[in-house]
């Protein structure tokens, strides 16, 4: 690929501002406010800044995971942008060995499903619909009522949401509460070729959340093969107040977890530490799967961002029973201590 000399001038200029910046030399000032990489290994910050603004000249830098993955041979990349008054802040993610992304299987069956599931399933495969069905997903766990009534209006003004469509989502959830639905939903999830009726089933299983199983499946949902069921599953989990979570036994969903770890749907990595330290996971379990991967987890720590970096600190405390604040070295030596027995 040719560089113009007035973009090696620029690139030059972009690492030498970068030498400056505290901590980890990782963040650079982009286009739009400052953007920082994170869980790079053969890739440096500087080379990877430039390769996106060759690739994908004007794009904002909130929006390159996709080139990563698809034009820079990324096995799987995440951007999130956090904006205040007159600032923007943009956190980059990068995965490169293909080997730490590992898909859920699916199955290869078609599940009958009841009337109501029909009709949600029918909803779900229409994009149109996508928006409505994230701000389902999100206030599923909500009280209904006024409340309810009052999110309903204010979100079909928002964002492209339909109120009608919301209000039929809504409703065909409600109706989906019966121990038959519960057995339906985990049944689909482990059998179902449909990705329209997994998004369904995980939207369904925010019903059942006093069911460890539920959770297992949740953390499942994250790392499914098909965009629509992420989606789905990032929604459920971001609706969630985490205050007011019950604990979890996490075991059984040890696989899902690693995989999480590991990098395989870097946008939930926050969420799910949240979730996972909301729920009172067991030290002994959190610390390995910390051991057995933890790379990501430690890029995440060692963030200069802060919104990016607490989830992960707060999950070392939680399982470590030790507190290093920032000191991300102090964490590495510790995650390299004595494995646990799994």
């Amino acid at each position: 690929m040719k560089t113009s000399p007035l973009r090696t001038l620029a690139t030059l200029a972009t690492l030498l501002a970068a030498v400056t910046l505290p901590a980890t030399g990782q963040v650079l000032p982009g286009p739009d406010g400052p953007v920082e990489f994170i869980g790079l290994d053969q890739w440096s910050a500087g080379e990877l800044f430039e390769a996106i603004q060759d690739v994908a000249p004007g794009q904002p830098f909130h929006a390159c995971a996709a080139v990563m993955k698809q034009e820079l041979g990324f096995a799987e990349a995440a951007a999130f942008v956090y904006r205040t008054p007159g600032d923007s802040y943009t956190v980059v993610v990068g995965v490169e060995d293909s080997g730490r992304v590992r898909y859920r299987a699916v199955g290869a069956e078609t599940v009958a499903l009841p009337e109501t599931w029909e009709a949600l399933r029918v909803l779900a495969t229409d994009s149109r619909n996508l928006r409505s069905l994230d701000e389902a997903a999100r206030t599923i766990r909500s009280r209904r009522g006024f409340v309810d009534r009052i999110m309903t209006r204010l979100l079909s003004g928002r964002m492209g949401v339909d109120r009608e469509t919301l209000r039929q989502i809504r409703e065909l959830v409600d109706n989906a509460t019966a121990e038959e639905d519960r057995r339906l939903a985990q049944e689909v999830l482990a059998r179902d070729s449909s990705a329209a009726s997994r998004a369904v089933a995980t939207l369904v299983l925010g019903n059942f959340l006093e069911h460890d199983t539920s959770w297992h499946a949740l953390a499942g949902s994250l790392i499914d093969p098909e965009p629509r069921v992420v989606r789905m599953a990032s929604n459920v989990v971001r609706g969630l107040e985490t205050g007011t979570l019950e604990p979890v036994d996490w075991s059984a969903a040890r696989s899902h977890l690693l995989a999480l770890f590991d990098g395989t749907n870097p946008f939930a990595t926050g969420d799910m530490l949240e979730v996972l330290v909301a729920t009172d996971i067991a030290p002994e379990f959190g610390r390995q799967l910390v051991r057995e991967t933890p790379d990501l987890l430690l890029a995440h720590a060692g963030a200069e961002h802060e919104r990016t970096r607490e989830p992960a600190i707060a999950f070392l405390r939680a399982v470590s029973g030790e507190d290093f604040g920032t000191d991300v070295e102090a964490w590495r030596t510790w995650a390299g201590g004595q494995p646990e027995e799994p």
